[in-house]
């Protein structure tokens, strides 16, 4: 905060904002559920901020409750930390929250400032199980502030860039799910599908024939005991390293060769097998191309073919649409319970089985637009990405006073 404009301040939170901490009512304060259905979401800073809020007049006790007015900032002072919105009206809010309600200041400045507060708000932040600030930190966190005309000016250019950017982030996120749909209606004409997607009503091309995926496959699944991890060695994947539709490993564990070497005795994935998900994130499936050994988790099935068969065929159809709807019915689980695909069912899948040559055709067409498909969707991403760079870069002009 240094070499800002002469009419500029340096203040604290404290100085010109009213700060209150939310508090859980206690147990004689209660609201009506069935009158207020769609304010009944008692906000804790757990989860992400929306327009559900229990009305402050719905508390029967007045004692314990902690109000944020309207058009006052709402921060998140815990799991997860720094967090904000501007409430539309007077909300009762939960320990994990606080409200700042400018005195001196405009709420709609102050509220563009604390969005580039989140990492100062989590490096002040104490705890183990989970982190949080309290008031002392929110009172003393400095803002610069100039004059009240020359905040609404800021307010006003902000308010626009960022309706503007947000308007393009919602069209390239919107081109991002066009191209999923279009990925999906690729593979529903490759294989030919009906709009009645039972099994019988599925009109095959003639030289197709229906196989199960046990006549086809060897299946089997990981480990079901957690191994051992160790800081390195052999990667030991599960459902999230490959439920994004790629080996996404950023996150991968590791156990030691030895215990490797007792795991692939059940399960040995090698280059050109299937990995499916089983447990929790159902039915992606992906070919094995990694250039190392690895070990699995039993959330994860294995699927070694028998036959001649294009992996990259078999990966495609059971990634279609047609799967999808015959693994949502026969999935066991779910709610409460992860949802899970048995391996005996898992043997029963029906699987469509054209000729060689055709099922080398199709893989070859999917292919070339699956990665066309990759290429555009990075392009997008990317695009998304330097928008929300402008935003910060526009936040620090802003509060540097060189907007």
């Amino acid at each position: 905060m240094t070499n800002l404009p002469q009419s500029w301040e340096i203040k604290t939170l404290e100085e010109v904002c009213e700060v209150v901490m939310g508090q859980s009512p206690n147990g004689n304060c209660i609201f009506d559920k069935d009158k207020n259905k769609d304010l009944i979401e008692f906000h804790q800073g757990k989860i992400a901020f929306s327009d559900k809020y229990i009305n402050e007049s719905n508390f029967v006790t007045s004692d314990v409750r902690k109000v944020a007015k309207e058009n006052s900032i709402v921060l998140s002072v815990r799991a997860p930390v720094g967090e904000v919105n501007i409430t539309t009206k007077d909300i009762a809010i939960g320990r994990g929250l606080c409200s700042l309600n400018g005195v001196k200041i405009n709420n709609n400045f102050l509220f563009f400032y604390l969005l580039t507060l989140k990492k100062y708000f989590n490096d002040n932040s104490t705890g183990s199980t989970f982190k949080a600030i309290n008031m002392k930190v929110i009172k003393e966190t400095k803002i610069p502030l100039p004059p009240l005309k020359e905040q609404e000016r800021i307010v006003g250019i902000l308010d626009e860039s960022f309706a503007n950017i947000d308007e393009s982030i919602k069209n390239l996120e919107q081109d991002l799910l066009n191209l999923d749909e279009l990925m999906q209606s690729a593979l529903q004409k490759a294989f030919n599908p009906l709009k009645d997607k039972s099994k019988e009503n599925y009109q095959l091309p003639q030289g197709w024939e229906w196989k199960s995926l046990g006549e086809i496959c060897y299946i089997t699944d990981g480990t079901h005991k957690t191994p051992q991890y160790k800081e390195n060695g052999i990667p030991f994947l599960s459902v999230k390293n490959i439920s994004k539709g790629f080996f996404d490993l950023s996150d991968v564990k590791y156990i030691s060769l030895e215990e490797h070497n007792k795991l692939i005795k059940r399960a040995k994935p090698e280059f050109g097998d299937i990995l499916i998900c089983r447990i929790g994130t159902l039915g992606k499936a992906i070919k094995v191309c990694l250039e190392f050994e690895f070990s699995i988790f039993v959330s994860l099935g294995l699927l070694k073919p028998k036959i001649s068969i294009i992996s990259d065929y078999l990966v495609y159809f059971l990634n279609s649409h047609f799967i999808e709807i015959w693994i949502n019915n026969n999935k066991v689980g779910g709610g409460t319970h992860a949802a899970k695909l048995n391996l005996s069912v898992l043997e029963k899948c029906p699987i469509a089985i054209p000729p060689l040559k055709e099922q080398e055709q199709i893989a070859s067409y999917l292919d070339e637009l699956s990665l066309n498909i990759k290429v555009l969707k990075e392009n997008y991403k990317t695009q998304i990405k330097d928008y929300e760079e402008l935003k910060k870069s526009l936040l620090k002009k802003a509060f540097e006073g060189r907007l």
